[in-house]
């Protein structure tokens, strides 16, 4: 029996019945906030650099998007980067909120976040981690474009765990 449901809305199948109007509402209300989070200010980038740990430099590639959501808020940002140990081509999958740091005066802005990453190694099976950022962005000269450096210190879950490093140097273009 649906007697234990105090709230007639809330009742199985009840959303169904009145012919999906809450559904579409929450639909309308998730376009909405998505539509808003993307109508501010949304980029796509890349990044070539270093991946490492335990005296192994590796090269790393990826690219990212991401939204700043507003003017001094955090930002978010997923992206997909691949490494290559002795011809293994890994890929990883990350995200991140980023926080700007105050720097007036300064040429440069100065971020931190935090993120995750999941690795997918071969032979099918993956590792995650967590990773801090520590990050300055500066608009190149006669370009549409933001130059960034980044230092990611990363632990990583698999394998008994370890700590590991992403060092990055890239761009941003603005929509």
């Amino acid at each position: 029996s649906q007697g234990h449901f105090k709230n007639k809305a809330l009742r199985p199948g009840r959303l169904l019945s009145r012919g999906g109007a809450e559904m579409k509402r929450l639909a309308l209300v998730l376009a909405v906030a998505l539509g808003l989070a993307l109508a501010q200010s949304s980029y796509v980038g890349g990044h070539v650099g270093f991946f490492g740990g335990s005296g192994l430099n590796i090269f790393n590639a990826g690219a990212h998007g991401g939204v700043r959501l507003g003017v001094g808020l955090p930002e978010v940002r997923a992206g997909v980067d691949f490494s290559s140990v002795l011809g293994v081509l890994i890929l990883g999958v990350n995200a991140d909120l980023l926080v700007p740091l105050a720097a007036p005066g300064l040429p440069a802005s100065p971020y931190v976040g935090l993120g995750g990453n999941v690795w997918f190694l071969p032979g099918g099976s993956t590792d995650f981690g967590l990773h801090g950022t520590l990050g300055v962005r500066a608009p190149l000269p006669g370009m549409p474009l933001n130059g960034f450096v980044e230092f990611q210190p990363t632990y990583a879950f698999g394998g008994g765990g370890g700590f590991v490093y992403y060092l990055k140097l890239g761009f941003n273009y603005g929509f």
